[in-house]
This record gives structure tokens, sequence and C-alpha cells, in this order.
């Protein structure tokens, strides 16, 4: 048995497994953003096409090609923060960062997602979404001290026997 793509932890068959499999709907806007992701990783292009809004306008050349092919392997999801989307409103909004590689360059992608409610099923409305970043990221390191932090009125490292604020740390 496998984790759920999405992060949850959760197993896949009792997690994102029975939405993707049409055996039950998304509760909340993130479980259905949770859903999207894990569809996206085990290329289950259908159900994105099924749970995208119906509004008549075709996903965008863009995005199929940006996203949905086989060149790209989605590895991890993070949600960064909800706004509505419970179980009782109409709309949502979910903020993510996925990571993944594409052509063995990691990537990521952050994006604001919007979602309707509409007869009781969420969907990802694309054209209400912003995509923030679909570029690596810079790896940065970060800051790690050496040496234990020196407050203002402990003494000077530098051996002067003055307060660090009276001597290096002007």
């Amino acid at each position: 048995m496998e984790d759920c793509p999405c992060g949850t932890r959760f197993l896949y068959t009792d997690c994102c497994g029975p939405l993707i499999r049409g055996l039950s709907n998304a509760d909340t806007a993130e479980d259905l953003m949770r859903a999207r992701f894990s569809a996206f990783s085990k290329g289950t292009w259908d159900y994105l096409e099924k749970t995208r809004y119906p509004d008549g306008q075709e996903l965008s050349a863009w995005y199929k090609t940006k996203f949905l092919h086989d060149g790209i392997t989605w590895k991890n999801l993070e949600i960064i923060g909800v706004k509505n989307g419970e179980s009782s409103e109409e709309e949502g909004e979910v903020s993510f960062i996925a990571h993944y590689v594409e052509n063995g360059e990691e990537k990521v992608l952050q994006e604001v997602s919007k979602f309707i409610k509409e007869d009781g099923k969420w969907y990802y409305n694309e054209h209400e979404s912003k995509i923030i970043s679909s570029n690596p990221t810079p790896s940065v390191k970060p800051f790690t001290r050496d040496q234990p932090k020196v407050g203002r009125n402990d003494p000077c490292p530098c051996g002067s026997n003055k307060k660090y604020k009276k001597c290096c740390g002007k």
C-alpha cells in the first residue's frame, strides 16, 4: 500500500483514491486541490478534466502543454493557505506550492487556485486561478551561525573588555 501523493500521510486508497475513481466527491475545496494534485501525480488526466469548472471554455493550451504530459513527475504538495471552501460554502481559494521534476530538473508551481461549488460538487476554476510562479526556486542555503549570538550588553568578542554595543557593535 502506498501513501497518498497529496501529502496527508494517509493511504492513497483511503484518501484521494476514492475521489479520483469517482466513488465520492470532495467535501471541501482543499480536498479537491489535494485530489487534483494526486491525479497529476498518477497521470489520471480525465479526473482533472471532470473536476474543472464546466464553463464551456477549453483548458488553456499553455496549461496543457506545460503540465499535462508524461515528462513531469509530481513530487509533493504544500498547502500554504485556505480561504473559505468549507463544505457549507460555495466558493473557496487554496494557495499551494507543488514540487515537480521536468526532464531531470527540479521545479515548483506556486498557485492560488479558485474553486466553485455547484450542485453540491466542487470544481477547479482555471480561469479565476493565478499562477504565481512556474519556475525552479533558486537553491538558497539557510544562514547558520558558527558561534553564539552576541547581545548588545555582552562582552565584546574582540577582547577589549567593553560591552559589544560600545565596541564592535556600533
